[in-house]
């Protein structure tokens, strides 16, 4: 019986276990149908261009995003492989004026496209990667002046069919607006900075296009690498800095390096307070502190109450309320320190602003933090933060008009000297480089004024002079700081090589002298050494030898060679500030060729960029350049291509490490730190009030500790026999009437290039000359004061105008809270 059981189990056990032949589980089939579903083998994102939010994502798009024409400028790219590991190349360029994106077809006389970046991708299966890549933003005077759209696509090394990277379409930035950057892990705190009267200019929506701007404020994401260029020759978008409560460590070493640079050459820093004085003290950039934090303290509420009483706008009702609001709560926070050398209190500011000028530009430190309750809520905050924080000029409202339609005022804010109502570049930046934006004004013959109509882009507005600097020149496309082919010194650069450049021809003399030379060694030296070896009959057999090895020596002793030669002419500008050991180099290079050939420049490190010029004197040639990044220590222009007898220009700029600053110590001499040889050199002394005296230096040679003797004299006497008719540039340079009062300077040359670019192929004859522009000191920062009335004291229902325009300027800003 046990056993019948036994056997009456086994046979159920099939009925119970099942076959499993008519069941599905619906979850294991959802999986394998998902798995059928076919994926694409790349998934690329938007440009995303620097200065950025940061706020990117799959599908996502950088709406409202702007981009600064003429500028060359970081953006970066983001792709993945979902297939399979890949590598190739990434092509990038940018189109401004009405071009086909795909085709490249221009739909306007006036469209533009950038010069294409290369750069090397390797993508790993199934990661998002970011790959930097930098470019110059076209400009145009015609299309859509309003737009540009950068894009691109990646070429895998293993595929046949490209990858397009979607194109996306930018706000082309104003002349006059320029980035602002704030560094911060409290976003939410700046939402009164982003909202400021000084962020857009006050006109009717009728005259002023509605994406116009002083500044676009970008609060950079901290969550990964910080989206900020990585040299200073992208950082010329960009003119205020806010440093707030992020660590030092979030800047890579060439960001640091990079944002060190900007500042010396006129980029503006905000250090607020106690959080970003003891991170920026930490870290590599605690040489340009205006103050040297040791601690945090309490706040001083006497001297704050001293700083809403001096800065308020006379008109301000608001101020006695933000004393109390001060008073009632102890314990705020402040930093101690002592102020370094060469820094100084802000007037009427008790102390807790210390200013510090660095080269051209300037850094401003607080003792208390800005976004604090009680200062942020006072009425007369944005004329502080306008006037006694951004040194821009005060504001005088007043009412230019009411418009028929809407009853709204327009409003008046600045009454300058050339009759502007609203901001222009000068007052929105202070970052100057001279060869881009220096006004140069002739001493006779050539004006840059008048630069020849082949030296100008007809598609480039006309540049003017700045409002409030009458030492710049501002474009009417790219402002200050852009990319320029036609400024002052680029255009005597030009004028100058035109007619220098080309294959220097032999003189007469060599040509005798070598026939001489060769007469003497076939005659009679060959003759006396064979008799005298008693072999007469072999100077016959010596006689192709020597032939042979004249040749040769007459084509080096020329700088020839047989049936093609090229030549190499370089003006070149080295701007130096002071006590700084890094300066921008701008060369301006002529290429020529006896036949057609295509070049390659090769930078030594990050920070240079170089493109074809537009006024160049032969046309473009077959090649189209390219400008590659990352595939070498440096970056390089690619497939520049001059024609067989013709002349191209090249238009270079970078940052160099000379070694050491130029200065005059306490003993007043000149002293020396850098490694060049400078000669015929002369130093300049404006005082502020405008008197100017003069010193012959001569030659300075590396390390040299020259005593220098003013003369009261405002001519700068330069000999015309200088190589390459460098004295045009050095008068001008030297002029005083290129410089502002307080400035003192030396100008004098390099006879040779300066180390840093190599060319390929290398030219048979090569000539350079380099101009040195250092900077012994600047003209001291104009002083600040508040705005003389507040804008609701002109049109009070411009306030709640203005009002509801910031609360959807909020909303649509490309920065998200």
């Amino acid at each position: 019986m046990p056993r019948f059981s036994l056997l009456l189990a086994m046979l159920f056990v099939p009925l119970i276990v099942g076959c499993e032949g008519c069941r599905r589980d619906p979850l294991a089939d959802k999986d394998k149908s998902e798995e059928e579903i076919p994926v694409d083998a790349f998934t690329t994102l938007s440009p995303d261009p620097f200065p950025s939010a940061g706020l990117l994502s799959e599908g996502g798009a950088p709406a409202g995003r702007a981009v600064k024409p003429g500028h060359w400028i970081t953006s970066s790219i983001s792709i993945r492989s979902n297939q399979d590991d890949s590598r190739g190349e990434m092509v990038s360029r940018a189109e401004a004026g009405g071009v086909n994106f795909n085709t490249g077809e221009s739909s306007s006389r006036d469209a533009a496209v950038s010069i294409p970046n290369s750069r090397p991708v390797v993508l790993p299966k199934g990661q998002m990667r970011r790959f930097d890549y930098r470019i110059l933003l076209p400009t145009t005077g015609g299309g859509d002046r309003n737009r540009c759209v950068m894009g691109g696509k990646f070429i895998p090394s293993d595929r046949a069919v490209s990858i397009e990277i979607p194109p996306m379409p930018f706000v082309a930035m104003e002349p006059e607006e320029y980035f602002m950057v704030v560094l911060t892990n409290r976003p939410e705190r700046f939402t009164k900075i982003r909202k400021a009267d000084w962020i857009k200019p006050f006109r009717s929506e009728f005259d002023f296009p509605i994406n116009g701007a002083n500044y676009r404020v970008i609060i950079a994401s901290t969550t990964d690498i910080l989206p900020l260029a990585e040299t200073m020759l992208d950082w010329t978008n960009t003119a205020v800095v806010i440093w707030d409560d992020v660590g030092d460590d979030v800047l890579t070493p060439d960001q640091r390096t990079a944002m060190s640079d900007w500042i010396r050459f006129g980029g503006q820093l905000i250090i607020n307070g106690p959080d970003a004085s003891d991170a920026v003290a930490r870290g590599s950039l605690s040489d340009v502190l205006a103050f040297k934090p040791t601690g945090n303290v309490e706040l001083d509420i006497a001297a704050g109450e001293t700083l809403l009483t001096q800065w308020q706008v006379p008109t301000d009702a608001s101020t006695a309320q933000q004393i109390a609001l001060l008073k009632a709560k102890s314990g705020r926070v402040g930093v101690a320190g002592p102020v370094v050398d060469g820094a100084a209190a802000l007037k009427d500011s008790a102390g807790l602003v210390v200013r510090r000028q660095m080269g051209r530009g300037l850094v401003t430190q607080t003792r208390f933090d800005l976004t604090s309750d009680w200062i942020v809520d006072w009425e007369s905050y944005d004329s502080f933060f306008n006037n006694a924080i951004l040194n821009r000029p005060h504001r005088n409202y007043s009412r230019a008009g009411t418009d028929a339609e809407t009853g709204v005022d327009s409003v008046r804010q600045f009454h300058i000297a050339n009759g502007s109502s609203s901001a222009e570049a000068s007052m929105n930046t202070t970052f100057r480089i001279a060869s881009r934006d220096a006004l140069l004004r002739a001493t006779g013959g050539f004006e840059p004024d008048q630069t020849p109509a082949h030296s100008r882009d007809e598609s480039e507005s006309t540049s003017k002079l700045a409002a409030i600097d009458a030492y710049t020149r501002t474009d009417g496309a790219t402002g200050i700081g852009g990319w320029k082919d036609t400024s002052d010194l680029i255009s005597v650069c030009d004028t100058v090589l035109r007619s220098e450049s080309g294959i220097e021809i032999p003189p007469s003399a060599l040509v005798v002298r070598s026939l001489g030379y060769y007469l003497l060694i076939l005659v009679p030296l060959n003759f006396i050494v064979f008799r005298l070896m008693g072999r007469l009959e072999y100077a016959w057999l010596a006689v192709p030898f020597i032939a042979i090895g004249g040749a040769v020596w007459v084509a080096r002793a020329a700088r020839l060679d047989i049936g093609f030669a090229r030549s190499q002419t370089e003006l070149a500008l080295l701007e130096i500030q002071p006590n700084y050991p890094r300066a921008h180099l701008t060369r301006v290079d002529a290429i020529y060729n006896s036949l057609s050939s295509t070049y390659r420049f090769n930078f030594s490190a990050i920070d240079g960029c170089a493109a074809p010029m537009r006024n160049g004197l032969s046309p473009s040639g077959s090649g189209t350049p390219m400008f590659n990044t990352s595939f070498n220590e440096g970056p390089s222009l690619t497939g520049f291509s001059v024609g067989s007898n013709q002349v191209r220009m090249l238009h270079a700029e970078q940052i160099v490490d000379v070694g050491g600053a130029i200065e005059i110590d306490s003993d007043g001499k000149l002293v020396n730190g850098t490694s060049l040889e400078i000669s015929d050199a002369f130093v300049v002394e404006k005082s502020e009030d405008g008197f100017v005296r003069v010193a012959v230096v001569g030659l300075v040679g590396p390390s040299a500790q020259i005593g220098i003797r003013f003369r009261d004299s405002s001519e700068v006497n330069v000999s015309d026999e200088l190589p390459m008719q460098t004295a045009k540039l050095i008068r001008r340079l030297a002029a005083p009437s290129a410089m502002p009062n307080g400035e003192t300077r030396l100008v004098g040359r390099v006879g040779a290039a300066i180390d840093g670019m190599n060319v390929l192929p290398k030219a048979n004859q090569v000539t350079a000359q380099t101009i040195v522009l250092a900077y012994l000191r600047h003209a001291p920062y104009r002083s600040s004061r508040p705005d003389l009335n507040l804008k609701s004291d002109v049109s009070p229902q411009y306030r709640s105008t203005t009002d509801i325009n910031a609360s959807k300027d909020a909303s649509d800003s490309d920065v998200e809270l």
